[in-house]
């Protein structure tokens, strides 16, 4: 070192420590010009400087020491393998023994994030597979009578008959069919029906409106109207009900009855899935 000052020797301090004091004894010096200066002496510190001589002192030991190199064993393996030389370390050298736990730390810290990263993996797979499902079950549609420039009517006829709406404004999983006017529906779940009817008399005669929204040929919800006062008539129902994959939907018009629309659409017919069900 350069100047005055004074290299320590290899032998290490010894300490005596007391609830009060901490007793030290100090090595043999040399200086620069190889004078032996022996600075040995005692002396008594107070227990505010304890803690620091103390932490010298664990310090020398930790870092006076070769340091062991600590692999990463990669998140691939769910339990790194175990150091056969771990416990003789301990055994044969109590200074190595702070590097052994603390290698047996580093291998359990590792364990616990592979485990985790696994959990979380699996989580993440099992969203996806949710996710993908919830797009590919995706279904709705919403259609119009038609889309004329000039009121055009459907009816009246002398039976019922299946109403088909013919303009199209979604089909999302191409599960509602423009020719029958029939929505079949693609998976078990539980669906929200609607259906508009609108008519009006040409001569301004009073009206009657008359459908029925079914489910598989059986009447879920009746759409009449039949007030007889004005020659405009109109009914709107909605309903949210389990269907089962096959089941069949449409809005069928009653004998007699007529509806009547352009390019206000005022006939609609809608349905979409709110979610999948297999069971009400």
């Amino acid at each position: 070192m350069q100047g005055d000052a004074f290299v320590l020797s290899h032998q290490s301090p010894t300490f005596t420590l007391t609830p009060q004091a901490v007793e030290i004894q100090l090595p043999s010096v040399r200086s620069r010009d190889g004078i032996f200066a022996n600075f040995a002496k005692e002396g008594s510190l107070s227990l505010a400087n304890m803690k620091a001589i103390v932490l010298l002192c664990l310090l020398h030991a930790v870092f006076g020491q070769e340091q062991t190199q600590f692999s990463w064993h990669g998140p691939v393996l769910t339990t790194p393998p175990a150091d056969p030389n771990l416990n003789i370390m301990c055994t044969n050298d109590q200074a190595e023994c702070g590097c052994c736990l603390m290698q047996k730390q580093m291998a359990r810290m590792e364990e616990l994030f592979n485990m985790t990263v696994k959990e979380m993996s699996q989580q993440l797979m099992h969203s996806k597979m949710t996710l993908n499902n919830i797009k590919n079950n995706r279904t709705a549609f919403s259609v119009a009578l038609n889309n004329e420039r000039s009121l055009t009517c459907f009816g009246s006829f002398s039976d019922d008959r299946g109403i088909q709406f013919r303009h199209v404004f979604l089909n999302l999983g191409n599960s509602y069919n423009v020719q029958t006017g029939i929505f079949t529906v693609p998976y078990s779940g539980v669906y929200n029906l609607a259906a508009t009817v609108y008519s009006r008399s040409l001569l301004d005669l009073p009206q009657a409106t008359c459908a029925l929204l079914q489910l598989n040929g059986v009447a879920v919800a009746p759409l009449v109207e039949k007030n007889g006062l004005d020659s405009e008539d109109s009914n709107t129902v909605v309903v949210v009900k389990h269907l089962k994959a096959g089941d069949q939907v449409s809005v069928n018009l009653q004998k007699g009855c007529s509806i009547c629309d352009d390019t206000t659409h005022y006939n609609t017919f809608t349905g979409f899935m709110l979610y999948a069900a297999e069971k009400a």
